[in-house]
């Protein structure tokens, strides 16, 4: 029996990054998908931003407001304190890097990737058109290699962004990068190496394991391969 039901739809890279903290908790978890097109009033009455996911404890009610909490980082902040999930760092300043990279992640990364290269791609084969390759590759080009660059000097070579810690911000970078490798696959690993072994070893860990084997499922049905934009 789970404490936890998680509202929302697989293919948010922030439905993974929660997943993905609840596996490394250990917690078992109920899943609810939501139509994020057509969302019900009980899920709006839960997600006043009507955004996904939402995150239910149980132990507190089991329908209803109470219990529930919305946004991927209030989520993840929660966890963090209710299961001890030890993705903060072990000092002050490490937790405050780790927030850091959760938001840069969360806004700066996810904005081109889910509006510049996923919606583009993904969302006229919803319908039956073919994806916006052209707006997709302008994106690619003009916007995200100064992110990557960033996230490759952040990263200086190390395996995590908090230098051997596994954190909050490499399960954020990773929710944006993994759901950039869905439908294009890894940036440039002779460019940006650290990167590409960060979204490598990410795709490895529980929680992005389950959710990118089901997020593949759902995608190859619309796109049978990968897109190729250079």
């Amino acid at each position: 029996m789970s404490d936890f039901v998680v509202y929302g739809s697989p293919l948010s890279p922030f439905v993974r990054k929660v997943e993905a903290v609840l596996h490394h908790a250990g917690a078992a978890y109920e899943f609810e998908a939501v139509n994020i097109f057509d969302m019900p009033d009980w899920f709006v009455e839960i997600s006043p931003a009507r955004r996904i996911p939402v995150l239910r404890d149980k132990t507190i009610a089991t329908e209803g407001i109470p219990g529930t909490i919305a946004d991927s980082s209030a989520i993840c902040l929660f966890l963090e304190k209710r299961l001890q999930a030890g993705l903060f760092g072990s000092s002050a300043y490490e937790g405050g890097r780790a927030a850091w990279f959760e938001e840069y992640a969360d806004t700066v990364l996810a904005q081109p990737t889910g509006m510049g290269l996923f919606r583009p791609i993904i969302f006229p084969r919803f319908s039956g058109k073919p994806s916006d390759v052209e707006a997709a590759r302008k994106t690619w080009a003009d916007t995200m290699p100064k992110l990557f660059d960033y996230l490759e000097t952040a990263l200086d070579d190390r395996p995590f962004f908090l230098g051997d810690t596994y954190s909050i911000a490499d399960i954020s970078v990773g929710a944006q990068m993994t759901q950039i490798d869905l439908i294009l696959g890894l940036p440039d690993a002779g460019r940006w190496p650290a990167l590409a072994r960060h979204t490598e070893e990410m795709k490895t860990r529980p929680g992005f394991r389950e959710n990118l084997a089901t997020c593949s499922g759902l995608i190859s049905a619309m796109l049978p391969q990968k897109v190729q934009l250079d």
